[in-house]
């Protein structure tokens, strides 16, 4: 008997989906008055061809903090898992999924204390946006304060990964056999883009290494920030975590950097010329040594 080899089946045993969901007040709202006039003015056949939106809080530092924090944790969101699908389930390692938790939820500790800040203020910031609109301004465009404290949402879900053994449909088995066949083939193809995700952070890395090690022929030493260093070896711990399709030769180059990188001193590097270019050196063969894909 013919067995198939399931590709995702042993991701799927050491990973799991996560969404992260935020859901922001946007502060705006359609103008469909000025619209109408933009529309007239430029002689437009469609009242389509032009959309005006208010924003009705002209000037907010609070709004905007909690924007600007939103993007902060998708950005820590996106760091600690790799991409899976393209409506936004990113994949997990399991064992990484308890750190993961306790970073999210200091996250979104702080969304809604950012939140409570502003929905505190916001009777005032009401009265402010008043004096800043002017005739631009009508109350009946603001919902009430409990209203716009829904608009806000931040919340994880975590779902199994699904393999090629769920699906059990009421289909003729020649039809299943080529579904699961498609799903294995796009799942393969997934892994495979999941992986070159993390190999694209390493060579960044390498990359900027290498780069800032420089020293120019005028003798001077690049400028570089000690996060250049510890930053290249918190990458190192994280992709041993994620490297959930379990690649050998990304575990070796990872594994390579992290021991150029033990123990260094970012001082000792831009004190010490001979130090910083032996660095450098090791940064460069482990660029070399290995296919990065980078034609793909």
């Amino acid at each position: 008997m013919t067995t198939t080899t399931n590709p995702i089946a042993g991701v799927a045993r050491s990973a799991m989906l996560v969404d992260l969901n935020i859901k922001v007040y946007s502060g705006r709202k359609k103008d469909t008055y000025t619209q109408e006039r933009v529309v007239v003015a430029s002689h437009a056949a469609s009242k389509r061809a032009s959309s005006v939106y208010k924003n009705l809080f002209a000037d907010c530092d609070e709004l905007d903090a909690i924007t600007k924090f939103q993007a902060k944790a998708r950005a820590e969101h996106y760091r600690l898992t790799i991409p899976w699908s393209d409506n936004g389930s990113r994949l997990l390692p399991t064992k990484a999924m308890m750190e993961y938790k306790k970073t999210m939820n200091v996250y979104q500790n702080d969304f809604y204390q950012l939140v409570m800040v502003y929905l505190n203020k916001y009777d005032t910031l009401v009265a402010k946006a008043a004096f800043q609109l002017g005739t631009l301004f009508d109350r009946d465009e603001y919902p009430q304060r409990d209203v716009v404290g829904q608009k806000f949402a931040f919340f994880t879900s975590f779902m199994p990964l699904p393999t090629s053994g769920d699906f059990r449909l009421d289909v003729e088995s020649e039809v299943q056999r080529e579904l699961i066949e498609q799903y294995e083939i796009a799942a393969a193809a997934r892994v495979q883009e999941a992986t070159k995700d993390l190999w694209d952070r390493l060579h960044a890395s390498l990359t900027r290494l290498s780069d800032r090690l420089v020293v120019d022929e005028d003798g001077k030493k690049r400028k570089f920030h000690d996060t250049m260093v510890t930053g290249a070896l918190d990458l190192c711990e994280l992709l041993s975590t994620l490297n959930v399709a379990q690649d050998p030769t990304l575990e070796k180059a990872r594994r390579q950097l992290e021991d150029t990188l033990q123990g260094v001193e970012p001082d000792e590097l831009r004190k010490h010329e001979g130090h910083r270019m032996e660095i450098k050196q090791k940064v460069d063969s482990i660029l070399e040594a290995f296919d990065w894909g980078l034609n793909d």
